[in-house]
């Protein structure tokens, strides 16, 4: 006789309370999440199926889970403390938080666990929210307090402190730009920020082009990122002149943070920022206390493949609402132009960039000026 599988247990009027309160801001989508405990789950779980285990699963179900395209957590239980892990096809994350009840899936964990994956947040993300849920509550969560630690990739381990880089002011019109030509052009022009994005796997070209836009920015109130090559910004630096050298931060994205020497970057005193792309990036990067962040991509880009959907503005204003206590400097980035400037500001950050809005423009000073204008003054 076949098994017949059984839903998970769910607080339905929960999951749709939550849909219903936040469909018109995420987006809701079509076909619905289903939850199963792994013993009662289906044979063949589907793409919109999320198996839950209350402990490890052994590797033949975490092969089928992942050969189907479906969603796999699992629970255990240290002292107290929930350990989460979340297999899916975006990777796996572990957290770690306070248990709050007896149940490692609790019938209200579940509900806005579904509803937060129906309004399209991935499953990394979707547990974060579900595990800071305030019981009872129709809010959205944004007591950061409540939020899991990420076990796994963490930067650094969920019981010990970093030391905080370098802080940062408000960075302002933040500009985006491939070469130290661009650099140069812009000096001149007392942009707020900007960034060199030289993508080069020729160590010569890298330390010459750095030292280029170094020197194009000494003497200007601009703050110069370099993004990716840290070793060769700490080197620059550090034979000339450190704070007066010209170079006063370095940007990093996910997939470069495991490979940086984090350590080394805060001994040099330059400023750290990090781009971020949902709540399970921002909680783990959050843990090395980075001196701002960049949270986006918030409209369509094609300046670079993005690892997630455009996250709209519905996203970006509670991404900001969590992370600004914590941390102040934040920077959203993504698709923003002149057109859309004035809406990204008035969430409340102090910087947002932008990339073709001043690379394509066909009057580059005047299309600085513009979208410096934009900024609301002191």
């Amino acid at each position: 006789m076949t098994r017949r599988a059984v839903h998970a247990a769910s607080d339905g009027p929960l999951r749709l309370a939550v849909l219903e309160h936040y469909g018109e801001t995420f987006g809701v989508d079509d076909k619905p999440w289903q939850a199963w405990r792994l013993a009662d789950a289906p044979a063949q779980p589907g793409t919109h199926d999320v198996l839950m285990s209350d402990g490890e699963a052994d590797e033949a179900v975490i092969a089928r889970v992942a050969a189907a395209g479906a969603t796999l957590i699992e629970t255990d239980r240290e002292g107290g403390q929930w350990i989460d892990t979340v297999r899916s096809p975006m990777g796996t994350w572990v957290f770690s938080v306070a248990a709050d009840t007896d149940q490692p899936h609790s019938p209200a964990f579940v509900a806005v666990l579904l509803a937060c994956m129906s309004l399209h947040f991935p499953a990394h993300d979707a547990l974060c929210l579900a595990r800071a849920w305030e019981p009872a509550s129709a809010d959205w969560p944004s007591d950061f307090a409540r939020f899991p630690h990420v076990r796994h990739a963490a930067l650094v381990a969920p019981e010990q402190g970093a030391a905080p880089f370098a802080p940062c002011p408000a960075l302002g019109l933040y500009v985006v730009v491939p070469s130290a030509d661009w650099i140069e052009r812009l000096a001149p022009l007392n942009v707020p920020t900007v960034q060199l994005r030289f993508k080069s796997d020729d160590p010569a070209a890298v330390r010459a082009e750095i030292a280029r836009a170094a020197k194009a920015m000494q003497g200007s109130s601009s703050r110069l990122f370099i993004n990716d090559h840290w070793q060769a910004a700490i080197d620059y630096r550090a034979a000339n002149g450190g704070e007066q050298s010209g170079i006063y931060g370095i940007h990093l994205g996910q997939e470069d943070l495991d490979d940086a020497d984090l350590d080394a970057i805060r001994a040099s005193g330059l400023r750290l920022g990090v781009s971020t792309h949902g709540y399970a990036e921002m909680l783990r990067v959050a843990a090395i206390r980075p001196s701002y962040l960049a949270l986006g991509a918030i409209f369509p880009t094609t300046t670079k493949a993005m690892p997630t959907q455009p996250q709209g503005m519905g996203r970006f204003r509670a991404y900001v609402k969590l992370m600004q206590p914590v941390i102040p400097s934040l920077v959203g980035i993504g698709g923003v132009n002149a057109a859309n400037m004035r809406e990204v500001l008035a969430v409340g950050v102090g910087s947002a960039a932008v990339v073709r809005a001043v690379t394509e423009a066909g009057d580059v000073p005047a299309a600085v000026a513009h979208l410096v204008s934009l900024f609301p003054t002191a």
